[in-house]
This record gives structure tokens, C-alpha cells and sequence, in this order.
């Protein structure tokens, strides 16, 4: 059992000790108050660091281009912010709001774009001047629009485009923020037409017909040139005011061409154009005319066919047409041929006075069979006619050609040529009288008929001295003869292309300079002696190319 000392000993540092112990008691309240307090503050600082370094939303006006550093709070973060990869889905012309992500380091932070439009468009518009009825869109009358978003342009009010005259034009132009400008401006409306229709055969337009309003209009188009059977678009131009407008004239067809059939009796196996089992055919335009389906021609008997007519505007027209065709049974009948006797080396016109008749076939091939006959040997040789018509009924003649030799040489001809030439020039003589002497003598000597034979230039020659009597080819030949004895260079030129019929003349050189000559004096007294190329082509210019002739074939050019 333990006792209570009375009387105890005081401890004399007791007291301070007291103190002291209560000072560290102090000191560490103190110490941790102070240790709470930098917790607290470096908590806050690092929430705040950490959670406020990003704006949660950032204002701009349309247009504004916006980086990542503008939505970082501290500047010392600014320089390392970036948008996350994939951060494209906002627009700065377009009013909205858009999630943004920045990325600062490893850590992502999320904020809002907020993009206002306040601003209305400046718009500058244009005044307009169009033909009647013809109407423009609202960007016709735009020149430019300023805003930093999309807008949308209307009519206040639609214009109107039939009405002549001047008028004010509202256009309000809207962005996407709902700011909206009106603008005003002038819409003037012509009295002319800008299109007209017309179909093919009626009565050519006037004036008028296009400037029903508009009398001051200045017409620059002939209307009088226009065919108004030829379907097209036609252009017709105005002046107004110092500015050309054009109209369009709309030529179309849309009637169909009208035509009669008719009864026709003739013969099978001789086809007819279409055309010529109608009757009455009337168009505008040029007209098509077929066969719906083959008639048959080559099958006797009595029939309908029908006959489809075309326009140029597509528009058809079926025809009926009666059709009774009989066999033909009767051969071609051949006249006119008979016995030829020629000299060696002449040529033959076979089908000279021969005629061949048939009662159906309106063009009866005739061939002649003249394989036999040898024009360098004497002798007599076997012809055969040969016609047959389209229903292949055949007629047949023959006759005998008699080849004889030719009784005169180059030398008779040069004979010929000196008695002539000792009549005619004389001493003391110019080339070019000479060259007319010769002229004239076969000009005034040879008697001009249709047709001769055509051998040679010396049997031809030879035949218009001798006989006075020939073509342009005698006389060509006896030029060519009496030109090449009398000491004249000279050549023959043959027409090219042959028109309607052979032709021949000379080229002759006299006092150094070739000329064309042709000793055929037309009948309207035109004579042609000593001409140049450009004289001779003049004259075939308006005569049917009576001196057209090929170049190339010929190596002494003309002047």
C-alpha cells in the first residue's frame, strides 16, 4: 500500500518546464496551421492551374479566324497549346456554337467556340434593261456582296417583266446571323419581243411584230432575206439606245405536206419514183416522197400502195395510189442501122442516125458488138445491135464495116498546104499577117458541120482542106497544118472538162508571144484571133467554159 508524501520536495525547474512544454505545444499548432495553410494553397493553385487553364467558351465575329492560344487562360501555357487532332468542325462564316479540345502537354481540356454575326452585308447593285417578258433572277442585278457569312438574296417584291416601261427594284440580301440590308435599284422593260414563233409558210414578219412598243427601235436585220419556208431560228437584231438586242424568230413546221394519189395502168418490170404517183404535192418545205412497202413493179396485176410524205419539220403524210401494171411481151424495135464502109484508121460513130423505140420501156439499153472489127486492116467485119428492154424482151440487128485503105500520106497533106499557103502569103508579110491570112482562109474556106471523124490530126487535116467541109476538129487540124508549114510554132488544145460536146483550137506563137486561135466565128460575129488566156477564159466564164482546158497538159504556158 502506497503512502502519500505530506510532505513533498519541490521541483525548482518545474515551472519552467511547464512553459516550455506549452511553448512546443504552440509552436507546433503553429507549424501545422502553416503547413494547412500551404496545402490549401497549393491545392487551390494547382486546381486552378490545372482546371482554369482553358476558357470554357470564346466569343468572335464572323469572320474572325481564331488559333488554340486564345482559349488559354496564362500566357506561359499560350505557346504549347494546340487544337486535338480532329478539331475541324467549326466554321468562322457561320454562326454557332462549336465544342472545341485543346491540348496543353498530356492533358486535353474541352471548351466552347461561340461565333456571332452582328454585322449586316454591304451590297452593290446594278440597274437592268431587258426585252419584254424577259425575265432575270435577283443575282442579275448583283455586282457584289461584302459579309463574312453566306447570304441569301431575294426580291423584296418580283419585278415585272411584262410591263414596259421603268420600275424600282427592292432586293433584301440576309446573312446567316438574320442581319439584313435592302437595297434599291432600276429594272427598265423594252417593248420588244424577245422570241417569236412562226411557222413556215406564212407571211414574213414586219417591225412591228418584234417592236410592238418600242417605234425609236432601229431594225438591223433585212427581214427580207429571211426564207420563211426553211425552218430555223432566225436572229433578229435592234438597236435601243446606243445597244443592240436581239430577238429570235422561231421558223418551225408543223403542218403536214399535203398530195392526191392517183390511178396509174402501164407496164410490170419499169419501176416509178414515188413522185410520179402523186399528184398535187404542197409544202413549204422540201418534201421526201418513199414507198411505205416495195410496190412490186416487177408483178403484172392491180394493186393500192401507199406513199409516205416528209417534211423538213418531220411531219408526215400517208398517200393511197391505185397501181394496174400488164406483162410486156413486145420486143425494142431497132432502126436506122445499115452497112459502114471507112477508111483505114477512121473512127466510126456506130449509133449515128440509129434510133431504138419500144412500147414500154422508156430507156432501152442499146449495146453495139463491134469486138470484131480491126479500123488498121483492110476487110469487112461483123456488127451486132443489141437491144433489150426492162422486161428483158431482146431485138437484135446486124450489119457489115467495110474497111478500105486510105488513099493519101502526110505528104499529100503538105501538098494541100503549100498550094493553099502560095495563094494566100506573100512576101513582105508580118507574123501576124501571116498568121491571120491562115486565120481567115480556114475561117472563110471550111464549111462547118455537126460532126466528123476523129482519127488523126493529119486525117482530119487533110479532110477540112480537101473537102472544105468539117467539125472544130477539121478546122483545129487545118490551122494546126498550115500554122506548122508556114514556119509557126503551134500546138492543139482540146476542151477539159467536155461539157456538152468535144471542142478544139490552137495555140500559136507570133513575134514571140503565144496567143489562142479559134477559126470558128460564132454566130454573133465573134472572132477569135491572137486572144490571151485571160481573154479566152473571160469568154468561157459566161459561156458554158467554151474555152476551159487543162494546164497541166500543155508545157508553153499562155499569157
Amino acid at each position: 500500500m502506497k503512502h502519500r508524501n505530506p510532505n513533498p520536495v519541490r521541483d525548482p525547474f518545474a515551472k519552467d518546464k511547464k512553459k516550455k512544454k506549452e511553448s512546443s505545444k504552440r509552436l507546433a499548432l503553429k507549424i501545422g496551421i502553416a503547413l494547412a495553410l500551404v496545402c490549401i494553397l497549393v491545392g487551390t493553385f494547382l486546381y486552378i492551374y490545372f482546371e482554369k487553364r482553358v476558357y470554357k467558351e470564346c466569343c468572335v465575329e464572323c469572320g474572325t479566324a481564331v488559333s488554340a492560344e486564345e482559349f488559354v487562360r496564362f500566357d506561359f501555357d499560350r505557346k504549347t497549346a494546340t487544337f486535338k487532332y480532329g478539331t475541324d468542325g467549326f466554321d468562322v462564316h457561320v454562326p454557332g456554337e462549336y465544342p472545341i479540345e485543346i491540348e496543353l502537354g498530356s492533358r486535353t481540356y474541352k471548351s466552347k467556340l461561340i461565333v456571332t454575326d452582328t454585322i449586316a452585308p454591304v451590297v452593290e447593285v446594278t440597274p437592268k434593261t431587258v426585252m419584254y417578258g424577259q425575265a432575270l433572277v435577283v443575282d442579275d442585278f448583283i455586282m457584289k456582296v461584302v459579309d463574312e457569312s453566306e447570304c441569301t438574296t431575294l426580291f423584296a417584291k418580283t419585278p415585272a417583266f411584262n410591263q414596259v416601261g421603268e420600275q424600282d427594284v427592292f432586293i433584301n440580301c440576309t446573312d446567316k446571323g438574320n442581319n439584313t440590308t435592302q437595297v434599291q435599284t432600276k429594272l427598265r422593260v423594252i417593248g420588244i419581243h424577245p422570241e417569236l414563233t412562226k411557222e413556215t409558210g406564212d407571211v414574213r414578219p414586219g417591225k412591228s411584230d418584234f417592236a410592238f412598243e418600242e417605234e425609236d427601235a432601229e431594225l438591223l436585220t433585212d427581214l427580207s432575206t429571211i426564207d420563211m419556208n426553211e425552218p430555223g431560228d432566225y436572229t433578229i437584231s435592234f438597236v435601243v439606245d446606243g445597244v443592240q438586242y436581239d430577238s429570235v424568230m422561231h421558223l418551225k413546221d408543223t403542218r403536214p405536206p399535203q398530195a392526191k394519189g392517183i390511178s396509174y395502168e402501164g407496164f410490170a418490170c419499169y419501176p416509178l419514183e414515188p413522185e410520179a404517183l402523186i399528184e398535187g404535192l404542197t409544202d413549204a418545205t422540201n418534201v421526201k416522197v418513199e414507198f411505205v412497202e416495195d410496190p412490186h413493179f416487177e408483178q403484172p396485176g392491180e394493186r393500192d400502195i401507199q406513199i409516205k410524205l416528209t417534211d423538213q419539220g418531220g411531219n408526215e403524210q400517208i398517200v393511197t395510189s391505185h397501181i394496174k401494171l400488164e406483162a410486156d411481151t413486145e420486143a425494142p424495135v431497132i432502126t436506122g442501122v445499115k452497112n459502114i464502109t471507112v477508111l483505114t484508121n477512121q473512127s466510126i460513130a456506130y449509133k449515128d442516125g440509129v434510133k431504138v423505140t419500144d412500147n414500154a420501156d422508156p430507156d432501152i439499153q442499146l449495146s453495139i458488138d463491134n469486138s470484131q472489127v480491126d479500123l488498121t486492116q483492110e476487110g469487112t467485119y461483123n456488127v451486132t445491135y443489141t437491144a433489150v428492154d426492162g422486161a428483158g424482151n431482146e431485138a437484135k440487128e446486124e450489119i457489115t464495116v467495110t474497111v478500105v485503105y486510105r488513099p493519101y500520106t502526110e505528104d499529100d497533106l503538105w501538098a494541100l498546104c503549100d498550094e493553099i499557103l502560095a495563094q494566100i502569103l506573100h512576101e513582105g508579110m508580118s507574123e501576124k499577117e501571116k498568121a491571120e491570112a491562115i486565120f481567115n482562109w480556114v475561117d472563110w474556106s471550111i464549111m462547118y458541120k455537126g460532126h466528123a471523124e476523129k482519127v488523126t490530126w493529119v486525117q482530119g487535116a487533110y479532110d477540112g482542106i480537101k473537102n472544105r467541109i468539117g467539125d472544130c476538129f477539121n478546122v483545129a487540124c487545118a490551122c494546126h497544118a498550115l500554122y506548122t508549114r508556114a514556119g509557126f510554132e503551134t500546138f492543139m488544145v482540146e476542151r477539159y472538162p467536155i461539157t456538152y460536146a468535144q471542142h478544139f483550137w490552137n495555140a500559136i506563137k507570133i513575134d514571140g508571144t503565144w496567143y489562142f486561135c479559134d477559126a470558128l466565128t460564132k454566130e454573133d460575129g465573134t472572132r477569135f484571133f491572137m486572144w490571151t488566156a485571160k481573154q479566152m477564159k473571160d469568154y468561157s466564164d459566161s459561156h458554158r467554159g467554151y474555152f476551159y482546158y487543162d494546164e497541166s497538159k500543155y508545157e508553153i504556158k499562155v499569157p
